[in-house]
């Protein structure tokens, strides 16, 4: 379910008490998709699923809490969720604001996610909520921790900067309805971030912007989407619509790496305990992918064809963690032994 990101200007406080959702239980996920000719899946991936059946269940941005529990959104519900690293649902919390699919731990050891109508909220460990009006803001996505202590986040025409006190700034470094969509704090201290609004004059760039609000843009392949910092010290993003996992030096040398799985869109990226660059796939057809910095691809299989994978998150414990956002709603852990 694609969502369309509106500014609404409204301040709200929110702490109501958590709720438990039910767990349906661990489902071991095998290798349950289309086998593609040519493609062989990984056979010493490990995928548990747990089914998410609160409500209008449709898991999206997932990120390792302060707590060794893995902390997501929920759109469909507007809710935060925390699953446990056993598989277990504690917290489901309504925000009271309609949410988009940004998260990140910030530096003040708390939750923070942005809003589909405009703003950014945090979450305590116990289940406190605060919403900040951000009266400039355009259809934030992404969200990060930057280099200089506040919170940095993608949205519609640049990126905006919001302290852990609710102050706003925005910086102008894409056309109108560019749709920025991932955000990361690169290794040189700048913040990297994705744009691949189709008909924009800055369609499929990563834009270096510095933390005075300086940018700079680098084209790269279709539908750049996530984005994160692998152990080479290099940018790694999703290409949704090249099927591909594109990388990029701090200094603008861009390779692209294609899956060569039929039917695949990259989607959620991030780096793994064990070095490499893991990503979802928004169609299903591979499940979850891994990258070493060096090209090499693996492929395990996820819970059912059907499933739209959405992000992907380093777990407390070094296990990987991803959304299921259609088909098969919940939250998924991948190993490898």
């Amino acid at each position: 379910m694609d969502r369309t990101y509106f500014f609404v200007g409204a301040l709200a406080v929110c702490a109501a008490a958590a709720c438990a959702a039910p767990n349906a239980g661990s489902m071991p996920a095998g290798n349950a998709y289309e086998p593609v000719l040519g493609v062989v899946p990984d056979k010493r991936g490990k995928i548990t699923f747990y089914r998410d059946t609160f409500g209008d269940a449709t898991p999206d941005g997932i990120v390792a809490g302060p707590d060794n529990a893995a902390w997501f959104t929920d759109p469909g519900n507007d809710v935060i969720g925390r699953i446990s690293s056993s598989g277990k649902y504690t917290l489901q919390q309504s925000v009271g604001a309609e949410l988009s699919d940004g998260i990140a731990l910030g530096p003040d050891n708390d939750v923070w996610f942005t809003l589909e109508g405009g703003g950014v909220g945090t979450i305590t460990q116990d289940g406190t909520v605060k919403l900040f009006k951000d009266p400039k803001g355009s259809g934030p996505q992404g969200i990060t921790t930057g280099p200089d202590g506040a919170l940095w986040f993608a949205q519609s025409d640049g990126v905006g900067r919001v302290t852990t006190h609710g102050a706003f700034k925005h910086f102008s470094v894409g056309a109108g309805h560019a749709q920025l969509q991932g955000i990361v704090t690169g290794p040189d201290g700048n913040l990297w971030v994705t744009q691949s609004a189709v008909g924009s004059s800055l369609s499929n760039q990563v834009i270096r912007v510095t933390p005075k609000g300086q940018h700079r843009s680098y084209k790269v392949g279709s539908g750049p989407a996530w984005i994160c910092v692998g152990r080479d010290k290099a940018l790694w993003f999703a290409e949704f619509g090249a099927n591909a996992i594109g990388r990029l030096t701090t200094s603008g040398n861009y390779t692209e790496y294609p899956t060569n799985y039929p039917g695949g869109a990259p989607s959620g990226i991030a780096t793994g305990a064990d070095g490499a660059i893991w990503f979802t796939d928004f169609n299903g057809r591979f499940g979850i992918g891994r990258v070493t910095t060096s090209g090499k691809m693996h492929f395990f299989g996820s819970a059912t064809y059907s499933d739209e994978l959405r992000q992907i998150a380093r777990g407390p414990i070094g296990e990987m963690w991803f959304t299921s956002y259609q088909g098969v709603e919940g939250i998924g852990s991948v190993t490898v032994y």
